[in-house]
């Protein structure tokens, strides 16, 4: 089964956490306190009449796996929220060719969409279109997940499939022989009736709703449709989320790029004419099908050609000409995909034997196409339509297998314009990209511009000359300069400080102010002065950051060697070689007590008291609540949803088993009520399982690292390597000090102390270059284990004696906690172990002796 993208796996437990606390508390509440996409709106819009339904918007850049992901959105809603084994879900589409492709995949027991539902269902998964919902049985309903797939089209009462779902049926009736007569909500025929129809069956289970591409759904009828229908939740996943979307995740393009999802940067080369374009996005064709011959697995690349429609110039026909008879290209190997030819139709494009290499459109493949051989795109048509070129361009940026290539060309995907048809090729390729769902610093970094100049004079250099000039409080130090600027360089005394003028005669003498500007001012406001002046002058592009050049920041991890023969970086896991036994801990659930009348309990989940009512009778029978299961049946359920890989199957069961015996004889509740009540039972027993991993890993953090420190080691063999394109950011630094010594060329997001650090580090004359570290990113970013997880410091910085410092960064109310308590001590001891080759700060805002962050920095680096 295909393994889940760390972005994915982050973004389920995200979904999980807002889903378990929406149990508990309002989902606007919820969602406020624990949204993490910065730069969406964090105020929750819900829903006219459907206010207290979780109702949230996943963000996933284009080539992002929407539709896996959605597959595993169902398992954790019935879980987490719905608490019901088999829920119905209505999976709306934008399109009716989205519908057909995701029912495709969904039916087909060999894809990983169907994999993933079969994986947490145990294969009870029913699917159908939304034409065949007559064909849903009586024992579907809670014996599988009945999923239907649609667009809103279907379910928009002004066209004939909408009349359809809302129509009375007779195949239907079986469905509501146990629906109460006065259900609410439900439709009624013209004799006060409930009307058997599919709508009406929706509204009474209250399904699930998955919405694909959800900016497409924001009119008023979509929203009439979702309160006709009466959902327990609504998921959205789209790469533009509207405005009023509550955005609770989002994914940036550089995560896809770092997982190799997608194709990135995109070189994008500007020609003179039509023509030329299509010439070259042959030529490239050619040389990149070369490379690919020395890949491992099988890659034909494809070239995607957009004409113009039948009343302009570029025509279908006319590329189709070209291409024949001009360049001799044959016929078989050029498909026409239009909405009146679609020579696609039946093909395999990831067949050895297919033969096509160029593929001609309009439009026609902007729903619905998915083949990562696609390349090159070349656009000869006049952009009339931004959403066409967008969806075009978002067909060549998928990678073949979603794995790297070693051809490193290979891992870039590639655009052919004419500036006779794109006047403003850079601008409208970044705005293409910014609506496939990229950050604007991520568009701006991953467009390689290229213009081809044909036929033009040779013209003579100009004279290169600039003059930078900056007012500073004191002299600047400039012996750091070359010799040349130096002598150009002109310091005047003024009444209020210097005046110094810098005579630039070259690029290379910009760049070179810009990095000096921290050796050459001592204050942070004269060196950001110099950098704007720098920054606004003609002919001034900006510098390569360390990653760009090619260069590689290595950090040493912090290793184990029990001198057995094992050894290798300290995973949390290390931490328990023999693992831990669930069964030495005490049974009890403190948590869990039944009030006076037996039938309803008080139930503490992480802090926070709740009460639960059972459903007795016939309430409980016609919402299929199981009343008649035996402990072992609950035993097993319990078991099939609490697995974990350290805890054996028989350790578990039996931890199960005593839980539930406990609860009955001690507790006095009866099996029947812990039936019902055993999503909870879930939740408080996950809650244990938790809470006692816990405390054995952190007596063996104690036992392994600290009673027995010698079996660490810090070895420059086992390191985390920051090199280019392996700097998946979420959320970009958007401040005004501009940082000159990032290893990347963009910054992940920090707040305003972080700053404050990340400037000391900036300024200091023995840190060569610096980067923000990445959380929960553990193949990009630098980790240490603790008792409860991995640790991601904020910062790794390298000097220039080639040593590397780590700073976490501590705000006051954290500075002495038990987890900041056990971080630092595992980090010294890391240091420690390096030999003098690795320093470790944990940094506040001033630390007991009063210092700030420069003298506190700056000590470690001078002390050690």
């Amino acid at each position: 089964m295909l393994k889940l993208k760390n972005y994915q796996s982050r973004t389920l437990t995200k979904l999980t956490e807002f889903l378990e606390k929406s149990w508990i508390f309002s989902p606007q509440q919820v969602f406020e306190e624990v949204q993490d996409a910065p730069g969406f709106f964090p105020k929750y819009h819900s829903l006219p009449e459907l206010e207290n339904i979780p109702y949230v918007c996943l963000r996933l850049p284009t080539g992002g796996g929407k539709t896996l992901l959605s597959s595993y959105i169902i398992g954790v809603v019935a879980n987490a929220y719905m608490e019901i084994d088999f829920p119905i879900v209505l999976w709306l589409t934008p399109t009716d060719i989205i519908r057909r492709q995701t029912l495709e995949t969904l039916k087909n027991p060999q894809h990983p969409n169907r994999e993933a539902l079969d994986s947490q269902f145990g294969g009870l998964v029913r699917i159908f279109d939304i034409s065949e919902f007559p064909q849903l049985r009586q024992q579907d309903i809670g014996g599988a997940v009945c999923i239907f797939v649609a667009t809103f089209a279907a379910f928009r009462v002004n066209s004939t499939g909408g009349r359809k779902v809302y129509a009375h049926h007779e195949e239907l009736e079986p469905h509501f022989k146990c629906i109460p007569s006065r259900s609410p909500h439900l439709e009624l025929n013209d004799q006060g009736e409930i009307k058997y129809s599919f709508a009406n069956l929706l509204a009474y289970h209250n399904p699930l709703v998955i919405v694909d591409e959800a900016h497409n759904h924001t009119s008023k009828l979509s929203i009439e449709v979702l309160q006709r229908i009466r959902p327990a939740a609504i998921v959205e996943l789209t790469a533009t989320p509207a405005n009023n979307s509550n955005v609770l995740f989002k994914v940036s393009a550089s995560e896809l790029k770092a997982e190799d999802m997608i194709k990135l940067p995109v070189r994008l080369i500007e020609h003179k004419s039509w023509e030329d374009a299509v010439t070259n996005a042959i030529q490239t064709r050619e040389r990149l099908d070369e490379l690919a011959k020395n890949e491992e697995q099988y890659i034909r690349p494809i070239v995607l050609f957009q004409a113009e429609n039948k009343d302009k110039d570029v025509t279908v026909d006319v590329i189709l000409k070209y291409l024949t008879e001009d360049e001799n290209i044959p016929r078989e190997a050029i498909a026409v995909a239009t909405g009146e030819q679609r020579e696609l139709d039946g093909i395999d494009l990831f067949d050895p034997d297919c033969t096509v290499k160029y593929v001609i459109t309009i439009q026609a493949l902007k729903e619905g196409w998915d083949c990562s051989f696609a390349y090159v795109f070349c656009s000869t048509a006049r952009v009339q339509s931004a959403k066409d070129a967008e969806q075009l361009l978002g067909r060549v940026l998928r990678m073949p297998y979603a794995k790297r290539r070693k051809q490193d060309d290979l891992n870039r995907a590639y655009a052919h314009v004419s500036v006779t048809t794109w006047s403003e090729a850079v601008s409208q390729i970044r705005d293409n990209m910014i609506s496939m769902g990229f950050e604007d610093v991520e568009a701006e970094n991953n467009i390689q511009y290229e213009q081809i100049k044909l036929l033009e004079p040779e013209e003579k250099p100009a004279v290169f000359c600039e003059e930078v000039v900056v007012y500073s409080s004191f002299a600047p130090e400039i012996t750091s300069l070359n010799f040349a600027l130096q002598a150009d360089t002109d310091i005047e005394k003024t009444d209020n400080g210097y005046k110094v003028t810098f005579l630039c005669t070259s690029q290379n003498d910009l760049r070179e102010l810009e990095s000096k500007a921290s050796i050459m001012f001592t204050s942070s406001v004269d060196q950001q002065q110099l950098v704007k002046e720098v920054t606004t002058k003609q002919g001034y592009t900006r510098p390569p950051s360390p990653a760009e050049k090619g260069e590689k920041l290595i950090v040493p991890q912090l290793c184990l060697n029990f001198g057995d023969g094992e050894f290798g970086v300290a995973e949390r896991e290390s931490f328990l070689p023999d693992g831990w036994n669930i069964l030495d801990f005490p049974t009890n659930l403190d948590n869990f007590q039944p009030v006076e009348d037996g039938h309803a309990f008080e139930i503490d989940i992480k802090g926070t008291k709740i009460y639960e009512r059972v459903l007795e009778g016939q309430e409980a029978l016609s919402l299929g609540i199981a009343t008649h299961w035996t402990e072992a049946q609950l035993v097993g359920w319990l078991d099939r949803k609490l697995r974990q890989p350290d805890i054996p199957y028989t350790s578990l069961v039996e931890f199960i088993r005593r839980h539930v015996r406990y609860l009955q004889e001690f507790k006095k509740v009866n099996l029947p009520d812990l039936v019902r009540l055993r999503f909870v039972l879930e939740k408080l027993l996950k809650q244990k399982i938790s809470n006692c991993r816990e405390k054995s890993y952190e007596q063996g953090v104690q036992n392994v690292l600290f009673d027995t420190p010698e079996v660490a080691y810090v070895s420059s063999d086992v390191s985390v390597v920051f090199q280019e394109g392996q700097y998946p950011v979420n959320s970009f630094y958007r401040g005004s000090f501009r940082f000159l010594k990032h290893f990347f060329p963009v910054i992940s997001t920090m707040n305003n102390e972080e700053i404050e650090c990340a400037k000391a580090l900036e300024m200091n004359k023995k840190v060569k270059t610096w980067v923000r570290n990445l959380e929960r990113q553990p193949q990009s970013s630098f980790w240490l284990p603790t008792s409860t997880d991995k640790f991601y410091p904020d910062f790794v910085a390298q000097l220039f004696d080639g040593r590397i410092l780590v700073v976490e960064y501590k705000g006051e109310q954290l500075a002495t906690n038990k987890d900041t308590q056990e971080k630092d001590m595992i980090g010294q001891l890391w240091a420690k172990q390096s030999g003098g080759n690795c320093l470790f700060l944990m940094a506040t805002k001033n630390d007991t002796d009063g210092k700030d962050l420069y003298t506190q920095i700056n000590k470690i680096i001078e002390v050690n």
